[in-house]
């Protein structure tokens, strides 16, 4: 068996849909008018859906200000 990088593993085809399969990717969460969710819509979602990076966030969602 040969050993396969982790550029080649990312780029099989299908792998990121198999992590995010569920997972609204098409929404993006924040602060404001330009974002279709929430930051509070973003902290409902499964766990795999944001530790898998399926989703966009602002940084606006973590922060104190």
């Amino acid at each position: 068996m040969k050993k396969l990088s982790r550029h080649h593993l990312k780029n099989i085809k299908g792998a990121n849909a198999s992590l995010c399969n569920g997972c609204p990717a098409h929404i993006k969460y924040g602060p404001g008018v330009e974002y279709t969710g929430t930051c509070d819509n973003y902290f409902a979602l499964p766990d795999y859906c944001k530790d898998q990076n399926c989703v966009r966030v602002s940084r606006s969602c973590f922060g104190d200000s």
